[in-house]
Order: C-alpha cells, then sequence, then structure tokens
C-alpha cells in the first residue's frame, strides 16, 4: 500500500512531489543522506544481487526501511524525484532474486540528472537484471513494480510487470497499488497496459488514487501536500493516511525549488506527526543520518505509536 502524486509548475507555481510510504507494521523506515561519490569499484552490491557500477553517483535524500539496500521514495541533486507502489498484475511474482522495486528508486536517483534519463535508466536495469525477491519485513512478499518520477519540467509514469514496460508522461499525476496506463507514450509490448495485466480490480487502490488526483488538480504548496497525505476516508482501507496491518511508515514531501525543499515525517502516522523541513545540501537536520549510520532508527521507534 501506497500513494505518490506529482505536479510539473507553471507560472509562479513550483512542481511538488509527495509520497506517503505504506509498509509492513512495525517496520523502521529511516531518512538517510547520501553524498554524491566518484565510484572505483566496478561491482554494486544492492539487495540481493550485485551489478555494475558507475563511475558517479548523484547526492541524495532517501526514506527507507533500514534492511534493505533501495529507498522508498527519494529526491537528489539534480531535483529528481521518484516513488514506487507495489502492484498486483496476472502474472506470478518472480521469487528469484533480483532488483526489487525499492532498488530501482535509489538506482535511479544515484544515476540520473533529470527524470527522463532516470526513467531511461531504471528501464534499462529493468531489461538487463529483472526484478524479484522478497520485499516483505514481517512476512513474505513479492511484486511488480510503478514508478512516478519526476523533475521541475517533466514527470513520466513508469508501469513494469517483469522486464515489460509502459510510460505515460503527465503534468500532474497519482499512482496507488494498481495499473493506469491504457494508452503508453512509449512501451516494449502492449500500448493497454493496464487491460493485459491487470490482475484482479483493486478497487481501495483505485479509489485512493482517484482521491488524491482530485485533490492533487487544485493543490498550490506544501500545505495542500500535507492534507492529502494526513487524509482519512471512512473506509481504512482507503485512506491515505494508513494505520493497520500495513500503515504510512514515513511521508516526504519535496518542493522543487532552486534547492528542493523537504518535508518528511521520518516515522509513521502522518496525521499526527510533524513535518520537518530540509534544505538540499544544507546542513543536515536531525533525524536525518549520514550513509554511515542509516541503522540509527530510535527516532522512528520513539514516534511508533499515535499521539
Amino acid at each position: 500500500m501506497c500513494d505518490t502524486v506529482g505536479k510539473i509548475g507553471n507560472g509562479k507555481r513550483y512542481s511538488m512531489f509527495a509520497k506517503n510510504s505504506d509498509r509492513q507494521y512495525d517496520e523502521p523506515q529511516v531518512m538517510v543522506f547520501i553524498n554524491a561519490k566518484e565510484n572505483k569499484d566496478k561491482k554494486l552490491k544492492v539487495t540481493y544481487i550485485e551489478i555494475e557500477q558507475v563511475k558517479h553517483t548523484h547526492a541524495l535524500l532517501i526514506s527507507k526501511p533500514v534492511w534493505m539496500w533501495g529507498a522508498e521514495m527519494g529526491v537528489n541533486d539534480c531535483g529528481v524525484c521518484i516513488g514506487n507502489e507495489a502492484i498486483g498484475t496476472k502474472t506470478s511474482k518472480d521469487n528469484k532474486e533480483a532488483l526489487i522495486g525499492m532498488d530501482l528508486v535509489r538506482l535511479g536517483l544515484e544515476r540520473a540528472s533529470s527524470a527522463k534519463e532516470a526513467l531511461n535508466v531504471i528501464i534499462k536495469l529493468l531489461q538487463k537484471y529483472g526484478q524479484g525477491g522478497n520485499c516483505g519485513y514481517n512476512k513474505e512478499s513479492y511484486y511488480d513494480n510503478s514508478f512516478l518520477i519526476m523533475d521541475k519540467n517533466e514527470l513520466f509514469i513508469l508501469e513494469t510487470v517483469g522486464k515489460n514496460y509502459a510510460v505515460k508522461k503527465k503534468k500532474y499525476a497519482s499512482i496507488s497499488n494498481c495499473l493506469s496506463i491504457t494508452n503508453a507514450d512509449i512501451y516494449n509490448d502492449v500500448k493497454n497496459f493496464k487491460r493485459k495485466y491487470s490482475d484482479m480490480p483493486k478497487k481501495n487502490a483505485n479509489i485512493r488514487r482517484k482521491i488524491t488526483y482530485r485533490k492533487l488538480i487544485f493543490a498550490k504548496n506544501e500545505n495542500d501536500l500535507f492534507r492529502i497525505m494526513r487524509s482519512h476516508s471512512k473506509k481504512s482501507e482507503c485512506s491515505i493516511c494508513m494505520h493497520g496491518e500495513y500503515e504510512s511508515t514515513s511521508s516526504m514531501i519535496v518542493i522543487l525549488k532552486d534547492k528542493p525543499e523537504i518535508h518528511f515525517t521520518g516515522c509513521p502516522n502522518p496525521c499526527t506527526s510533524k513535518y520537518i523541513k530540509y534544505i538540499f545540501n544544507e546542513d543536515l537536520v536531525f533525524p536525518i543520518v549520514s550513509e554511515d549510520n542509516q541503522d540509527n532508527c530510535d527516532f522512528w521507534k520513539s514516534k511508533r505509536y499515535i499521539n
């Protein structure tokens, strides 16, 4: 369960990105700042496998479950933002360990200076290494992934099933745990990706996607995004701020100014948590940690229960 939104700005309005990361109950998630690097190693160990490393990787701020290499969401020093969603599909999920969706989020942020480049990075890696492996914390979970990839100028939805993919370019978009592309701009299999690959109708996910989409149309600033990410529904499965077996374990909002302005909870329950402000590349603010200290989840645990 997750919900991700993005909107390209116009006139005096900045482009904006937001995501609630809905994970299994009691799974710690931390905010980690990773510096830009010139890499000497030829190989990189991600969550399950080794892949080829690149010479240069960007600085990034990510929100990540402590046990995996990858990230649920993040932004890099070029203002590229990415969030992913677990999606149910007709194909059997691959138990073979490969790249998981969260690995692809972080790899796109590390290796791309624009949304379009990040899109191409993820597609290329998907084609080469595939996707698969357990993504669950308390119990096993296997799924395909969709992504919202954006910078201040462009926004793309990328939906994937195995190594197949479809892309739709948008000015504003909302994604949830369901396929949505029926008329792809770019694809390697079929244009109507939703019709071919959707599993049983994900009614709750579709409802959440429509709720966030309608609210996003009128969103102008971070306060509007706070309200979206904190919102509840009478039917709990349709809430954007989730509680229960799956819960909103972290929330992030990015306003794409000259330096990305990030607002994040770094803990569960956006509805009762304070959003902490951070300007990218300035001195780190608590509870952001460095890469060397990324397993420090004391803050997350201290805010675990609803006030």
